[in-house]
């Protein structure tokens, strides 16, 4: 009897690749690793303090069941003050409260694209898109960001365009700033995108979940201000209070008012089949969200911490590395002569180091060899993590 066949959406499970499978058993086996891919803040104490988190979840009220497809109202209000305080004005009624960007790009793309459709993604980017759009029927077509140093990272408008044009996507994504190049979206390079997006008719996905974080170049305004070219943009408390397991994310609808309303009566919808935020982080948020300033501040000095000491271990004078300008976020890149294959240079840093790093492959870098590095460790542990890296590089170069 013949078995029923799996949607094409789903992939078939992957075998985990070498780099995997010897982290695994190195994790096993007891060792220490120093992980420098780290991106959880729980595991490194770049989360808000217990007491605090758990004091803002001792609710009454969410004993009480009261659904709201765009997320209690409240919770909706902390938002909209978070971004007044911010310079931004943002009305309560242009925010959707989901569990997490993850199911706020889920419901965007619902809301923009029919099964075919595509969506342009930047490249080097998080492979995370290919499973989101997968998951909705959406084509994922990827548009290059071009990197010149030491100006860092742009989009190359002229693929952006091409693509536009031959496509006509549905959505760009902007990562604002990008993970893992750290690249926000400049103003001149804004103004042509929106340009591009609005002779398209097309929409813009905006995701921030890094824009509190400038490190080596100011911090670019949000796209919530936009009011030509429809704009959604994401953030949640994932990165804004290291609470990923919180599950609160959003959408602010942007963009000429008109729209806006259709779009958030057809959003509304959307929401109403899940109703997926739990009322304790609803509740909380009009506590929690006032902490977000000082918290990002707090881990912000962290991590320009961890690139300096980053530069100071692998750059310098006559040295073959170079870190890559890193405008924001949580991730540094590290480029360097490609003497091995960048999953035999990430096998060999972890066996002989026990150093854990992305490889750039992983982020789809269009040549080697990079290496993506998060600035979320402990110092002290990133420290000693970079010095064995700069150890293991140097003996490949011996």
């Amino acid at each position: 009897m013949p078995f029923p066949p799996f949607s094409r959406r789903i992939p078939a499970p992957r075998e985990p690749n070498a780099l995997g499978r010897a982290l695994a058993e190195a994790q096993a086996s007891g060792r220490r690793v120093i992980n420098l891919a780290e991106s959880n803040p729980t595991r490194v104490g770049a989360a808000l303090p217990a007491e605090k988190v758990l004091r803002a979840l001792a609710r009454t009220e969410s004993l009480s069941y009261e659904p709201d497809p765009r997320g209690l109202p409240a919770a909706r209000s902390a938002v909209a003050s978070w971004y007044a305080s911010r310079g931004t004005s943002v009305d309560p009624s242009d925010i959707f409260l989901a569990a997490s960007t993850s199911e706020a790009y889920g419901w965007l793309f619902k809301l923009l694209a029919d099964p075919g459709d595509s969506v342009l993604v930047p490249k080097p980017g998080y492979p995370l898109f290919e499973y989101l759009s997968g998951l909705e029927g959406v084509e994922a077509v990827p548009y290059p960001l071009e990197y010149r140093h030491p100006a860092g990272w742009s989009a190359d408008l002229d693929s952006l365009e091409a693509a536009l044009k031959s496509r006509r996507p549905k959505a760009v994504i902007l990562i604002h700033p990008n993970n893992p190049t750290g690249s926000f979206v400049g103003r001149r390079e804004r103004r042509r995108i929106l340009d591009l997006c609005g002779e398209a008719g097309t929409a813009v996905i905006a995701d921030e979940v890094f824009l509190p974080y400038p490190l080596e170049d100011p911090a670019e305004p949000s796209f919530a201000r936009e009011t030509e070219v429809p704009c959604f943009v994401l953030n949640g408390l994932s990165k804004l209070l290291g609470l990923p397991q919180m599950k609160l994310g959003w959408i602010v609808l942007a963009g000429p008012a008109s729209y806006r309303a259709d779009a958030a009566g057809r959003l509304e919808i959307i929401a109403d089949t899940y109703l997926s935020t739990g009322a304790p982080i609803l509740n909380a948020a009009g506590e929690l969200l006032p902490l977000a300033a000082g918290f990002t501040e707090e881990l912000r000095e962290r991590l320009l911490s961890n690139l300096g000491c980053l530069r100071e271990a692998l750059e310098g004078e006559g040295s073959p590395y170079r870190v890559l300008r890193c405008s924001g976020g949580w991730t540094a890149v590290l480029e360097l002569p490609r003497v091995l294959p960048e999953e035999d240079l990430a096998l060999g840093l972890l066996r002989e180091e026990g150093v854990f790093a992305h490889p750039g492959y992983f982020f789809d870098f269009p040549r080697e060899a990079f290496l993506a590095l998060s600035l979320l460790p402990r110092p002290e542990d990133f420290r000693e993590g970079t010095g064995r890296l700069r150890a293991f590089l140097d003996r490949l170069l011996a």
